[in-house]
Order: C-alpha cells, then structure tokens, then sequence
C-alpha cells in the first residue's frame, strides 16, 4: 500500500505525513521555550497540549485517502484535467477523526471544552467562520458526501499509532461508526450551536492561546513538510558579526567608527521592554538590533520583528537588515512587498518555491521580519493568516520604530497589540526621536516595568541653526534659489503635493528632484534610490520617516513640532560641527490646518509655529523635545480622534468571531489599520496603458498611484478588466490634478 495514495502530486500519503512530522518536531523544539511559558501562564499540560497538536499532524489529510482527491492526484501526476467541482474538501472528511480523537485524550487529560485540534485541522487551509463561507461547494452537496474506504481508514490509523508510538505515546482507538458522520453538518453544529456556549466557560485570552498554538504549529509543520524545506526558524548572528557589519557600514560611509556609543550600549544590555529616545541619526537602528540579539537569546531563540510606518522605510531596513543577517533570514512584508524583493533578489527562484518564500515572509516566518506596522495589527481582526503572525510575534521581539508618526486611530491599535502580545511574553523596544512625556506614560502603563533610555548625549549637542519667517514659502524663492546655486544641498519640504509640484515647476531650470505621494510605484522607487545623490529636493512629508537622506538647509512650511523635528533630522544628519546647517521654518498655508487636524485642535500649528518663534539660533536636540511637549502638554494622545475607538473595534472584532474564527473577507469597514478622512483609491494613469495593457497582473502595480476618489469618480476607465484613471502624469511631477482643495490631502 506504501505508494497507493498520493497526499501531493509528488508526495505519497505517507511520505507526506513522515515529511510533515519531521518539520513538526523541530518547530516543537524551536518553540519548546514559547510553549512551556504559555502553558505556565494559561495552565494548560504541555504533555496534553503536544498530544494535541501530533494528532493534528497524523490525522490533518486522512480526508485526502477519499477518492475524489485520489483521482485529482492521478490526473495531477498524468498532466491531464480534472473537473475540480467532482473533489471534496479532505478537511471536512478528517473533521470527524480528529472530533473523536480531541474528545478521547480530553478525558484522559483534560485542557479545554472547545476542540482545539479539530476546529485547527477544519481551517487549516480555508478560512473558518459561522456560515463556512470557504465549503460553499460541500454545502450545496450537504449530503452527497464522498465516503472514505474503512481499509484505507485503518491505513492512515495504522500510520498515525506508529509515530505516537515514537513519541512514546498511545493512539486512540478509532471506531467504524465515524465513517457515518457528516463533516459539514458536524462542523456547522460545533460552529454554530456549540461553541457560543462553550466560549463563555474559559477565559477568552486562554482560548486563543491555545488556538494559535494549535493551528500555528500545524501550518509550520505542513507548509515544511509539503515544501520539503527545514525550518529555519531563529538568527545565529553575533554582536562580533553585528559589529564588523556596522564598521563596514560606516565605512562606505565615510563615518568613523570606533565603538558603539554609550547610548547604543546601554540600550542594547536592557533586558525587557524598552523605551528608547535619541535624535535622527544617532544609531538608534544598530542600537536596537544590538537589543534584539540580546533579547532574542534570553527568551530561548526568538524571532525579530521590526515594524516601521511606510512601505519605503520598510523596503530600506529590509536591504540593511539582509546587511546583519543574510538576504535569506530576512523576511518583508507589506501590500507591495513581492514588487519590491521580485526586483532585489537576483537569484532566479521558480515557481513554487517563490511563492513559499513570499507565503513565510508575509506571516513573520523568517528568523527575521521587516514590515510595516499594518501586518501585526491586521492579525488583531483575525485576517488572512493570523494565526501563523501571533504565534511568531508571541515569541519574538518586536521592534516599533517612528513611533510618533501614527494617528490617534492607529495609535489606539498599536496599544492594544502591545497589551496582547506583551500578555503572551513578548518583548517590544518603542523608539522615536520625538515622544512627548504623555506618550511615554502611555506606554508604561501598558508595559509595566520598561526601561527608558535617552540619548543624553546627543541630545544635549546643537547641529543646526532655527531661522523662522513670518511669510509663506512661496515669498522666499529667492532664498531657496540663492542657496541652490551658493552649492549647498537643499531640502524643501511643503504640506501638500500641489505645493510640492508647484515650487518644482518655478525651479525647474535648477532641476530638482520632486518627491510626494503621488508618482507611480515604478517612478517613486527611482525617485526614493535617486534621492541621496542629488542636491536640490523639494519634497512633502514622506521624506519625514526613517530615510537615510541629509543635507544642508532645510527650508520647510511649518508643521506639527515633530513633524518638524524629522524633517529636520535630514539636515546635518551626521553632526558635522563645522558644517553651515540651517532650518528655516515658514508660516503654514490654510489648506495645511485640514491635514494636520489629529486631534480637533486647529490651533495646533499655530501653537508649534509660536513655539519655535521662541528658539531662534542654535537649538539643542533636547529643546527640540521641549518645544513637542509643550505644544502637545495639553493635548494627550489618549484625546486624538479613533484612539479610543479603535481599542473597542479591536476588541469588538475579535468577540464577533468568537475569538478564533477567521475574517474571510474583511467586510466591516471599522477593520482597517489606517483610518482616513477623505477616500482614496489606487488605479493606473490612462497614459500607461500601452505598457501595462499586456503584463502579467501583478506586475501592473508598478504602475498604480493613490488618488483622491472624487477624481477617480469623474475620470476613471475600465477596460480589458483593468481600472485607470484619465488624468495627466508627468514623469518628473507625477499626477497633476485639477485643483479642488479636497486633492491637496493627498501627500
């Protein structure tokens, strides 16, 4: 019988179950630390538990011995056809064995009332919620069920004893009566009339614990075994690698390195969470994987995961992250990550293989993972993979970087993540060169026991001169062109992309380099790999977050203090004392009071613009701080519009689907990590047709823009199954729209 049943097209039923338990013992082993930690915490045996989840393995595709699947195979391993709507889903088949099995060893070793395994083994490839929108297929065959033969049932049972029994373990004895159940109707009654009884005997925290445990492991284990890839599952680096890595780094720099900084080294001896507050440029990066590292060792082999605002700081520190640890330990993950890795990696990797690799970056499966912030969030309402994100940020340390550029809605998400996945043992280090003291509280009450460490040092130093002009940007061109041709690097940073592309055009026979939100992804990559080399940019506030960038003089519209003090850090970035660096703050313009509205408070820019009035000259990085504290003091960020409300939704979401379900499709508009007042959407300029018309899908989002929807609403063309959107594009300006002061919120 060995070669029989095929469970893949190049896998037998047995190979594939031998694969997936080899895979499923070395995650045990990686995650031996994570699992004996939660089951102190939620008292749960951790004997039972692996019981558990090994029966989750034996028994995850006895439904594939039925003979629809076997005929699928044949016609698989033929390369010939086959009518998919004559297969059934093997889990609905399996959901009876494992239902029975789950209620043996709970009498023997009790640890929950809701069947764990079984619902884990029922989702394990399609999403589960209440009206099993995912078996929509075996629904309207309710009982036109395709029965799986007892012999091969004693087949898969006979398997599934011989590795319990290598693990020292007894398998339960399986009876004939299982093959009359009905896995659909099994499965709906559990789902739908069991489970909202059962869920109110445990605490819920408990039961999503166990959850995640139980479906995660399974996922590593079968994705492994499937893929016959070894897991690869924590970094090996050293602080000595770390450090040579670094000199190399600063070398190619033309930075002189010694030693860490006193900064860098005391915070990467904390042990635990930590608070972390240091001026652009001051190392707060190598500081924080010098604690990871660190971090990662004393909880036993943890994963590291580093969170930033935007999908281009995220692509950055994923090119410098692959510096410390190997481009193959380092996962990315975000809407457009697949573009991104697809146009570094060189390495010609095919098909399968690609996408397993994309699969275990976009869950945090890599040793390392750079991502933005979205991704752990997105798991808080149950999308996509959650389970495989919380069983990896719960033993991970998790990085948050830029802390202070989220509004109140996703702030209020972020502090509800970190309250959960603190709760499970993970570690989080929150860094920013710009927190006021009420977001500092913030955090400690939701992590008792953080470390808080200033960069004393730096911030006691001055890097550049403040000048404040009591006029708009537009009335100082002759300034700005002054110093563009004395041959200093100049930044000029506005509100809004029509001000952006406006200057550009006055100062177009100084070829600037224009940079705003508003460019297809293609021309923002060259844009954004251009944008250290040049001297003269006139950008809006995306250049703000964590862009290696530095220049001169910075010429900017006033805005928030610590939007104002990032755009500043790309001015002098490295401390050079001798060097004439200077910020020159201007008033704001009208439209600017509707973008920075964080927190219904439309003195806000008015009371930064008098704060900075007041600190004319040579400012220390620590009055920097000041000037943010004391435009905020009365404005905590507790009181930013959907702080408090995404808390709720956050709890809400995970209540409606009974703490485990999945979220299929992500109808409720309330489930979303950015909340924004004026709607946008992504489509193509009308323009790229010719160049996009006949490529593959998913190379067209190198031609995609985010748009205001009203214009959208007005121009937009759907043809051959493809969305553009007439308007004109300039490649060096980007979209250029009518003007309409909705369009301007777009940065």
């Amino acid at each position: 019988m060995k070669n029989c049943f095929y469970a893949k097209p190049d896998q037998t039923y047995e190979e594939h179950l031998e694969a997936v338990y080899t895979a499923w013992k070395d995650v045990i082993i990686s995650k031996e630390a994570m699992i004996r930690r939660l089951a102190e915490k939620y008292d749960f045996d951790v004997e039972r538990f692996l019981k558990g989840s090994l029966l989750t393995v034996v028994f995850h595709d006895i439904g594939k011995l039925i003979k629809p699947f076997q005929s699928m195979m044949r016609a698989k391993r033929e390369g010939k056809n086959f009518n998919y709507k004559k297969n059934y889903r093997h889990e609905l088949i399996s959901f009876p064995f494992i239902l029975f099995s789950f209620s043996i060893l709970n009498k023997k070793a009790y640890y929950s009332n809701i069947p764990i395994e079984a619902l884990a083994v029922a989702g394990h490839h399609r999403s589960l919620d209440t009206d099993l929108t995912s078996f929509n297929r075996e629904k309207v065959r309710m009982d036109d069920v395709p029965l799986i033969n007892w012999e091969r049932v004693e087949y898969a049972v006979d398997l599934a004893r011989y590795i319990f029994k290598r693990e020292g373990w007894e398998f339960p004895i399986i009876p004939r009566e299982l093959l009359k159940i009905n896995g659909f109707k099994e499965l709906s009654k559990v789902l739908n009339h069991y489970m909202p009884k059962l869920i109110k005997t445990e605490k819920h925290e408990r039961i999503r614990v166990l959850y995640f445990l139980m479906k995660g492991i399974l996922h590593y284990a079968d994705w492994h075994g499937s893929g016959k890839a070894n897991v690869n599952y924590k970094i090996s680096s050293s602080l000595d690698v770390i450090t040579k890595k670094v000199r190399e780094r600063c070398q190619k720099k033309g930075i002189s390195f010694k030693k860490f900084r006193d900064f860098q080294r005391k915070v990467a001896e904390q042990s635990g969470h930590v608070i972390a507050i240091a001026p652009t440029g001051s190392g707060k990066t190598e500081a924080s994987i010098l604690w990871a590292i660190n971090n990662s060792k004393e909880m036993g082999g943890a994963k590291i995961i580093y969170l930033l605002p935007t999908m281009a700081t995220a692509n950055s520190m994923w090119l410098r992250l692959c510096e410390f640890f190997g481009e193959e330990n380092v996962g990315l993950t975000h809407s457009s990550a697949n573009l991104f890795l697809n146009n570094e990696v060189e390495e010609n990797i095919e098909g399968l293989e690609l996408s397993r690799n994309l699969l275990f970056d976009r869950n945090f499966m890599r040793p390392v993972t750079v991502a933005t912030v979205d991704q752990l969030l997105n798991s808080g309402f149950n999308i996509g993979y959650w389970v495989l994100k919380e069983i990896n940020a719960s033993n991970a340390v998790i990085i948050l970087d830029e802390i202070h550029a989220y509004d109140g809605w996703t702030l209020g998400l972020i502090v509800s993540t970190i309250k959960q996945f603190s709760n499970y043992g993970s570690r989080f280090l929150i860094m920013s060169a710009t927190m006021s003291e009420n977001l500092i509280n913030l955090f400690k009450i939701k992590l008792p026991g953080t470390n808080i460490i200033k960069d004393t040092e730096l911030l006691r130093a001055k890097r550049s001169k403040y000048f404040i002009k009591e006029i708009i940007i537009q009335e100082d061109k002759k300034e700005i062109r002054e110093a563009v041709i004395k041959g200093f690097k100049v930044l000029v940073v506005v509100n809004t992309v029509e001000q952006c592309q406006k200057l550009a055009k006055d100062f177009e026979d100084l070829n600037p380099l224009c940079l705003h939100s508003r460019f297809i992804l293609k021309h923002r990559k060259e844009i954004e790999e251009r944008i250290e080399k040049v001297n003269f940019v006139i950008a809006t506030q995306i250049v703000e977050v964590s862009l290696d960038i530095d220049f001169d003089w910075l010429f900017t519209e006033c805005a928030p203090p610590d939007a104002i003090v990032q755009r500043a850090g790309r001015v002098n970035r490295y401390r050079d004392y001798n060097r004439d660096s200077r910020v020159y703050i201007y008033k704001s313009s009208k439209i600017s009071e509707k973008i920075y509205n964080p927190i219904n408070d439309w003195e806000l820019l008015e009371r930064s613009f008098n704060e900075f009035k007041k600190n004319t000259g040579e400012i220390r990085e620590e009055q920097l701080l000041e000037i943010v504290e004391n435009v905020y003091k009365e404005h905590p960020f507790e009181e930013r519009e959907g702080f408090k409300e995404a808390q709720e939704q956050y709890l809400l979401s995970q209540k409606n689907r009974m703490i485990i379900l999945d979220n299929p499709i992500n109808a409720d508009e309330l489930e979303i990590t950015r909340k924004s007042k004026y709607e946008s959407i992504s489509v193509i300029p009308y323009s790229f047709y010719d160049q996009v018309v006949n490529i593959k899908p998913q190379e067209r989002k190198w031609y995609e823009v985010k748009i205001p929807y009203w214009y959208f609403s007005y121009n937009k063309k759907f043809i051959n199954g493809i969305l553009f959107c007439d308007m004109f594009y300039d490649n060096k300006l980007g979209v250029i729209l009518e003007q309409n002061e909705n369009s301007a919120i777009i940065l």
